[in-house]
């Protein structure tokens, strides 16, 4: 059993409201199609905001709201998914126009 499937049936189990069911389903069916979208460069990482480090993690960026989107600093609140995809367009946009990194090995002879 997959991870989403797994998460999916806790939901069910727990007696989530049937509108928090319906955004996380939201949240999980865009999430999914972000390696079409940007392929390995990005990586997401789902916090429970119920959770302890959820708890932390909402107090120490002062959300309130959910769901809440971090992409490189840049925040998001909402569910338009779209914006959340403008933020990791752009993020990558700048990291590629950063240029490399030179290389400082030294040769002695």
């Amino acid at each position: 059993m997959g991870l989403r499937q797994k998460v999916q049936r806790e939901m069910l189990e727990t007696g989530l409201p049937e509108d928090l069911k319906q955004e996380f389903h939201q949240l999980s069916e865009w999430a999914h199609t972000l390696p079409e979208k940007f392929g390995r460069r990005v990586r997401i990482r789902l916090v429970d905001a119920a959770s302890i480090e959820g708890f932390f993690k909402s107090l120490l960026r002062r959300v309130g709201r959910y769901p809440a989107f971090s992409v490189d600093g840049a925040r998001y609140v909402g569910a338009d998914f779209s914006r959340v995809d403008a933020l990791v367009s752009q993020a990558l946009r700048q990291k590629e126009a950063q240029p490399a990194p030179r290389s400082t090995a030294s040769t002695s002879n």
